[in-house]
């Protein structure tokens, strides 16, 4: 953990010691995509205007994001910004400014990428892909399914709600993998997940237009925490999978109380 905040020529120091090769550029973009909040300006001095200030913790979160890093996509290293909110956000390490910005990149255009839809469909799926439900070809036609939901922003309900079917089935099962797997709540029958899908839909559609702002999420956060067990001092390796489901399923609810009801999709 970095304790001292620097100005851009120390992140670059700074990645350059780890072993990263990066410029000033990576640093300005970053900033703009909401991986790294905007520095603080100083005053001017008698020598003209001085640099701008990144937070310690920032430098410290640069640092972590470089080493995960997977080029040409920067979605996950938003989700990573999002979680560290989510968990940890404060105006020194992430603020709720930051974490606006790094929605925005997260969410992007779906269309922009058939891979990221199926990566986000996977995260909502997870447990249902479980090979303990359905069977092979079930399981696969059921991301399929999703992965196409969430590139278009649209479905068929009676097709979805078929391909969802076979995992529902042996309730047992069902009961058992999510025990394993120590999930959060998820829908118990196909109808239900349905509902998800259409408030996470709802969600991701109000980010790209514009209709999110701070107050809304400071809201979910709120209410995420809430939820989380009371004797919980760190998030679970299940908290962090599940936490950007629950993030846009909270906000998606938020959208829609604020708008007065679930728009179909």
């Amino acid at each position: 953990m970095i304790s001292e905040p620097g100005t851009i020529d120390d992140l670059v120091a700074d990645a350059a010691a780890a072993g990263h090769q990066v410029t000033k550029r990576l640093v300005h973009d970053w900033v703009a995509r909401g991986l790294l909040a905007q520095p603080q300006r100083r005053r001017t001095g008698q020598r003209g205007s001085e640099k701008a200030l990144h937070t310690g913790a920032q430098r410290t979160l640069f640092l972590d994001l470089l080493r995960r890093r997977k080029p040409p996509s920067v979605r996950p290293l938003a989700e990573f910004v999002l979680v560290c909110w989510l968990f940890l956000g404060d105006d020194d390490w992430v603020s709720t400014r930051q974490a606006l910005r790094a929605l925005r990149t997260y969410v992007g255009d779906p269309r922009g990428s058939r891979a990221w839809a199926k990566t986000r469909a996977a995260q909502f799926v997870h447990p249902l892909c479980d090979p303990r439900l359905g069977t092979a070809r079930s399981r696969r036609e059921l991301l399929q399914a999703f992965t196409e939901a969430f590139y278009t922003g649209t479905y068929d309900r009676e097709d979805l709600v078929a391909r969802c079917a076979p995992q529902f089935e042996d309730k047992n099962a069902f009961g058992n993998v999510l025990r394993s797997l120590e999930r959060g709540p998820v829908a118990g029958q196909p109808e239900s997940l349905l509902i998800h899908l259409d408030v996470v839909l709802q969600a991701g559609k109000a980010v790209q237009d514009g209709d999110v702002d701070q107050d809304a999420l400071e809201e979910v956060r709120a209410q995420y925490l809430r939820m989380r067990r009371a004797d919980a001092e760190w998030p679970t390796q299940s908290d962090f999978e599940d936490a950007m489901s629950l993030l846009l399923v909270g906000l998606g609810l938020v959208v829609l109380a604020r708008s007065g009801g679930l728009s179909p999709v």
